[in-house]
């Protein structure tokens, strides 16, 4: 035991003090994007059909899930989630850029409070292990964290998130991951 202590009070302290969220302020292209004003339905219909989700329509998304009524544009999106700690402020932001599975996954994780593993709790959230923690829950299907996804993907998810955020749960989850229900 008191040989471990000198090497792993060090490691710790590095560990715990490196993972820290920058408080800057994000860089935003296209803020004056107009989110629209549709309702839930519309939107989910407007979107399902679409090869790739822009940043845009996924911050839309996720204030539709957080039933945000407010009508806002993309900047002011881009400030009420980052205020809210649902996205990370050393991200560039983009209207019309096609958001990474990474991001989506990173901001249903922190707009939900989902809890993860030893490595989220050690390191704190980031893209990729927010991916995979998603992806073992059964929000997410297989796919890499810089990979773009589809609308229909991102609808699904959005269903995912909200039967979670109404239940504490996800109907079907192990068996879409191979398990039994």
């Amino acid at each position: 035991m008191k040989r471990i202590l000198p090497f792993f009070l060090p490691v710790m302290t590095i560990v715990l003090t490196s993972c820290q969220v920058a408080t800057e302020t994000p860089k935003v292209t296209g803020g004056d994007v107009r989110l629209s004003g549709a309702d839930s339905a519309a939107y989910l219909d407007g979107i399902s059909s679409n090869p790739t989700v822009t940043e845009a329509e996924a911050m839309k998304g996720i204030l539709l899930v957080l039933d945000e009524k407010r009508k806002m544009n993309f900047a002011e999106a881009v400030a009420a989630l980052q205020e809210r700690k649902i996205v990370a402020s050393n991200w560039d932001f983009q209207a019309d850029k096609a958001i990474t599975r990474g991001r989506i996954a990173y901001m249903a994780y922190q707009a939900f409070g989902l809890k993860g593993g030893l490595t989220l709790w050690l390191t704190g959230p980031s893209q990729r292990y927010c991916l995979k923690e998603l992806q073992f829950r059964g929000f997410m299907g297989a796919g890499i964290s810089y990979n773009t996804i589809t609308g229909m993907e991102y609808v699904s998810i959005l269903g995912r998130i909200d039967e979670f955020r109404q239940t504490g749960k996800v109907t079907g989850a192990s068996a879409r991951e191979g398990g039994q229900e």
